[in-house]
């Protein structure tokens, strides 16, 4: 699977060239999660993160090329403490995986990569609302006063993250990168949007999208995308 490999680069490239990043090892220090959403109420939060009109950027990147490497935590930019107000966040995660199988069974890695992007939306640490749009590709967090009193910190969310990825049979190394450069957040925002033209690009496919690339609407994508045409017509020829 190299299907986002590109994206994985330019992002931890932007990383890297923003020279306000720290790096922490996934240990088993993971912040307390509930069974199921905590609702928050505004006059309980402590601040917000991605909100009151702050840009906000998440997204999710499988491989199998070897690009993540390692279990980390990137923050970049103010940890939850050293935040005195609302902010601009991202949370992105690149996932190294096991073979996805795309090259024989195209449907498997489809699944495998819906299974992987709805781990999100199972990670519940105590006194951390997440607010997902998957539509505009935002993710907003409110956090509770009582949860930054008692130390809550991104690498500890970090590791919650984590542990709930790894969990996944399918995956080897998670990086969880948390953004609250506000410029950085911002740069990030167009490949948000590629990663869900890929996989929109992706479902096309599955749906038996035309195999007549001078007529296909998702052109742009396969001639960006190292591997998505090679998708596409092994798709056809099956």
């Amino acid at each position: 699977m190299r299907l986002y490999d590109n994206l994985i680069a330019e992002t931890l490239k932007a990383i890297a060239d923003s020279g306000n990043v720290r790096s922490f090892p996934v240990r088993g220090n993971a912040w307390k999660c509930n069974a199921s959403s905590e609702f928050i109420m505004a006059r309980d939060a402590a601040l917000e993160l991605g909100g009151s009109g702050e840009p906000s950027v998440n997204y999710t990147c499988p491989t199998t090329s070897g690009k993540v490497g390692k279990d980390e935590i990137l923050i970049c930019g103010r940890d939850i403490n050293e935040i005195k107000g609302d902010t601009a966040f991202a949370r992105i995660v690149l996932l190294e995986t096991e073979d996805l199988g795309e090259d024989t069974d195209s449907e498997r890695a489809f699944r495998a990569i819906r299974e992987l992007d709805f781990v999100r939306y199972h990670v519940f640490p105590k006194g951390y609302m997440v607010r997902v749009s998957a539509q505009s590709n935002q993710e907003q967090v409110r956090i509770s006063r009582d949860a930054l009193n008692a130390g809550m910190d991104f690498e500890r969310i970090g590791a919650a993250y984590a542990a709930k990825y790894k969990a996944v049979n399918l995956v080897k190394h998670v990086r969880i990168i948390f953004i609250t450069d506000r410029k950085l957040v911002e740069a990030l925002r167009p490949n948000a949007d590629k990663v869900d033209s890929i996989t929109k690009t992706l479902t096309h496919i599955l749906d038996g999208l035309p195999t007549d690339c001078g007529h296909c609407s998702m052109k742009s994508v396969c001639d960006e995308v190292d591997g998505m045409r090679e998708l596409h017509l092994g798709k056809s020829k099956n």
